[in-house]
């Protein structure tokens, strides 16, 4: 979900979400970088900034730890960018659709 020029996103804390969401995580090579984008991925029912999730994707499933960094909330879907994803859109993210705002949960638990 690349944002149009002259739209602006939102940024905020926390999201509630469908549970499922699309994952493109990118490589770096020397001369070029490389991203993959796995489709119906489980995302938990409420994401926050710091969160560290589990995601589990791939026919052949590979679990991986995204660190949520920032989360870009526009039109009803967020953008939700990992800490290597260097705060862009075009690096590693998830994107979720029919997202919604949310409190920040008070405990650090997740």
């Amino acid at each position: 979900m690349g944002l149009a020029p002259g739209a602006a996103a939102d940024s905020i804390e926390a999201v509630r979400t469908p549970g499922t969401g699309a994952f493109t995580m990118c490589r770096s090579w020397v001369v070029y970088n490389s991203c993959t984008t796995y489709h119906k991925v489980a995302v938990p029912g409420q994401v926050a900034v710091g969160d560290k999730i589990k995601l589990i994707y791939g026919t052949n499933p590979k679990d991986y730890i995204f660190k949520v960094v920032q989360i870009r909330h526009q039109d009803g879907s967020c953008t939700i960018l990992s800490d290597m994803s260097g705060g862009k859109d075009d690096g590693e993210k998830l994107e979720v659709p029919q997202c919604e705002a949310s409190a920040k949960p008070a405990s650090d638990s997740r």
